[in-house]
């Protein structure tokens, strides 16, 4: 019998098979070209964070302006005014704002003692003069500066005398002379003067008791009170003018109905009390009588008194 199946041609096979291994092989391939081509893409299209830029913050300091110390009142003593005896150490008050740098014043051209300072108070104590009168009072801060003055109730300055010749010229060109022409004239403008303290020396009332009762007594004895000592009578007279003074008895120094103390009526017994109770006195020798003034220390004048006493010159007639 005739067999009529047909038997696979072995080259065609073959040729199938190479193409089909070659289209594996060209598949493989495409693959192989396009990773690297989806790497680049994938990486060109990848959101890139950038590193952070370091940044830094300069703070400047901050500039602190310095307070400016201001006087806003009058110079006043404890007695509520501006006044106070020649003999000096009066003390005084100024008030305003950042007064705690106030270091240094003066009275007219003489030093004064700072007391104390703080933000709104100056305690001073006046130095003492020798001319009664009012003196220009100035405050330094630190750094030598004038401490300025606003003004308040009783600073001095020029408004009613800048005032006043603004009204005279005012009144000059409504008014002129009889006839003549009326011509316009300006009020004249006065610069303004700057506040300023001030304090009045006065003289000292138990100074002034003291020399009224010596002018008064010299000759004319107060023997009623005091009696007299014939012919040595000096100390009891300087002793007299000294309780005048203000000063006052004790056990060593004393007087009582025509019985005196020996430091009372003695010259010696007198110069000894006064070295035991330095408090009350200070020793000057007579080259220093020179350098005593009306404005010296109250101490001071005793002493010239003391040791003209003790060298036996004192005359009720000096």
């Amino acid at each position: 019998m005739r067999n009529d199946s047909v038997r696979p041609d072995p080259v065609l096979d073959s040729r199938k098979s190479t193409r089909r291994q070659l289209k594996r092989q060209h598949q493989k391939a495409r693959q192989k070209r396009h990773l690297p081509i989806v790497a680049d893409l994938a990486a060109a299209t990848a959101t890139v964070t950038p590193s952070p830029t370091p940044t830094a913050t300069i703070s400047m300091p901050a500039v602190i302006t310095p307070a400016v110390p201001i006087i806003r009142s009058t110079v006043l003593a404890a007695d509520g005014t501006p006044a106070g005896p020649v003999t000096g150490g009066t003390r005084v008050t100024v008030t305003g704002t950042d007064l705690e740098g106030v270091t240094s014043a003066s009275f007219g051209d003489k030093p004064a003692q700072v007391v104390s300072a703080t933000a709104d108070t100056v305690t001073l104590q006046t130095p003492a003069t020798t001319d009664p009168g009012a003196v220009q009072v100035s405050l330094f801060a630190g750094t030598g500066d004038p401490v300025q003055v606003a003004g308040g109730t009783g600073v001095s300055g020029d408004g009613a005398a800048s005032s006043g010749a603004a009204t005279a010229a005012l009144t000059q060109a409504i008014e002129p002379a009889a006839g003549g022409a009326v011509a316009a004239v300006a009020p004249a403008t006065a610069e303004p003067t700057p506040p300023v303290l001030t304090f009045t020396y006065v003289p000292d009332p138990k100074i002034t008791a003291q020399i009224d009762y010596v002018l008064a007594h010299w000759q004319d004895y107060n023997t009623e009170v005091f009696g007299s000592i014939a012919g040595n009578d000096c100390v009891n007279f300087t002793s007299q003018s000294l309780i005048t003074r203000g000063w006052t008895m004790d056990a060593e120094w004393s007087f009582s109905t025509g019985q005196y103390s020996p430091a009372w009526a003695s010259s010696t017994a007198f110069a000894a009390y006064l070295t035991a109770h330095p408090e009350r006195a200070t020793a000057l020798t007579n080259d220093q009588r020179a350098e005593v003034t009306v404005g010296a220390h109250e101490q001071h004048r005793l002493q010239v008194r003391r040791r003209i006493a003790s060298a036996g010159r004192w005359q009720r007639g000096l």
